[in-house]
């Protein structure tokens, strides 16, 4: 009763996406993809430190968004049980810094019967969907064809399947959602390529960029035992302040942490998660750094 009631409301939220994405121009079709949650209040809890001002309305907005599309593309949110998932094909040597990497992607299970749209939402807020109509064969690849007789059974199609190059910094998620053009039911994915994370005895936390600088980031707790209260410590240039996770049946629990401190322009973010048996900790820069003061001629 209670998936039917998920995979109801689902369907539901979708078919509104559907119609505003189908009858807006570019720039309402950003708004309508990103507000795609937006009818469920926002839960996420966040902490920042002492003297710093509470994040505004639509930050908080963004921010559980941005959590909740992770939690849909890690969980049966939708039904269906369908996700992207993301396979290396390279990775570039770069000159003078680290190269993006390219992915092949795939969508187990899905239809592929049906035509998809691919869209992609940046850490910026940059949002854009490919131009192209979208396919899947019977492995899940995703291709920008429908797949030829010898492509249904592929895990790889050169320059037939649909790559996606992911961001270069650590720790900063790319989000990708493949959406049927008839209304389909939609398929998340989160791809972080260079994550920021730590184990301990099965326990997972892991932090997310969540603004550009790291000025504002997510921090992801998984393996923890379920519906239990963890204490989270966090610590930023030297300021203090003690959280609570509070753990979902999945062991999974996510908070937004605003790491700035007053008079701080930069810093490091620090969190420990303490378990009953276990002490993951993750550390993450947040902040640029001050601009270079001007040189002085001759030196």
């Amino acid at each position: 009763m209670v998936r039917s009631i998920r995979q109801f409301a689902c369907i539901v939220l979708f078919a509104l996406f559907c119609f505003a994405l189908s009858s807006q121009g570019q720039s309402s079709r950003k708004s309508d993809v990103l507000n795609y949650f937006s009818n469920q209040s926002n839960s996420l809890h966040y902490s920042n430190f002492h003297g710093q001002p509470a994040p505004s309305k639509e930050l908080r907005a963004l921010l559980d968004r941005q959590a909740r599309w992770d939690d849909a593309a890690l969980n049966d949110s939708n039904g269906s049980g369908l996700r992207l998932h993301f396979e290396k094909i390279d990775e570039p040597v770069a000159h003078g810094g680290r190269a993006a990497v390219r992915y092949r992607v795939f969508a187990e299970g899905a239809p592929q019967d049906k035509v998809f749209a691919f869209h992609t939402w940046l850490m910026d807020n940059t949002f854009s969907t490919d131009p192209r109509d979208i396919y899947v064969n019977a492995q899940g690849l995703l291709m920008i064809h429908r797949p030829k007789p010898e492509q249904e059974s592929s895990l790889k199609a050169a320059d037939d399947e649909l790559d996606v190059a992911s961001a270069t910094e650590s720790a900063v998620p790319m989000r990708f959602l493949l959406a049927g053009r008839d209304e389909g039911t939609p398929i998340y994915g989160t791809l972080v390529s260079h994550p920021v994370e730590s184990y301990d005895q099965g326990c997972k936390l892991e932090v997310r960029a969540a603004q550009p600088g790291a000025t504002a980031v997510l921090i992801i707790a998984d393996g923890f035992p379920a519906k239990t209260k963890v204490p989270l410590v966090l610590e930023s240039t030297g300021a203090v302040v003690t959280e609570v996770l509070d753990l979902n049946s999945d062991g999974h629990a996510v908070i937004a942490v605003l790491p700035s401190v007053a008079g701080k322009t930069q810093g490091t973010l620090k969190a420990s998660a303490e378990g009953p048996n276990c002490l993951p900790s993750v550390s993450l820069p947040w902040g640029a750094p001050p601009p270079s003061a001007p040189k002085t001629p001759g030196h």
